[in-house]
């Protein structure tokens, strides 16, 4: 669980630099951040291969008027406290405003607001006869409840 533990550190820094992060998401973010959470299983779905975790998730642009989403499997290497990889069975258009809610452990809902670009096919060998599509995710701001 040292992943999760820094990835969430890593976004308790960030937060603690926002003064207030609820200035600047609207009711309805948090709203549909609380309905796609409400999607997601009951299981935790957490998968690790090597230094990488896995976890299953949903992802809805905030500009599009549809308020559809997306269910995604959210990567994180804990390489990096910003960064996640998205990989999706079909092919998501980039966000400027995107909405990522998944599951990292019993009541861990995260919650953020990022960007990210359009999506490219997988090239994993393993991956074979099975279409993927990756993007990289970039987190701006964490709107999970305190």
């Amino acid at each position: 669980m040292t992943v999760v533990t820094d990835l969430q550190e890593g976004r308790r820094m960030r937060r603690e630099d926002d003064d207030n992060v609820y200035q600047f998401v609207t009711d309805d973010t948090i709203k549909r951040a609380e309905e796609m959470c409400s999607s997601l299983s009951s299981n935790i779905g957490l998968e690790r291969r090597g230094q990488t975790t896995y976890y299953q998730g949903a992802i809805s642009d905030m500009s599009s008027m549809s308020g559809r989403f997306s269910k995604v499997t959210v990567a994180d290497s804990g390489s990096s406290t910003d960064q996640l990889t998205l990989i999706s069975d079909q092919p998501l258009a980039s966000s400027r405003n995107a909405l990522l809610v998944f599951r990292a452990g019993p009541g861990e809902d995260m919650k953020y607001l990022g960007k990210h670009d359009d999506t490219r096919t997988g090239q994993r060998q393993e991956d074979e006869g099975e279409t993927k599509y990756i993007a990289r995710y970039t987190i701006l701001r964490d709107v999970r409840k305190r």
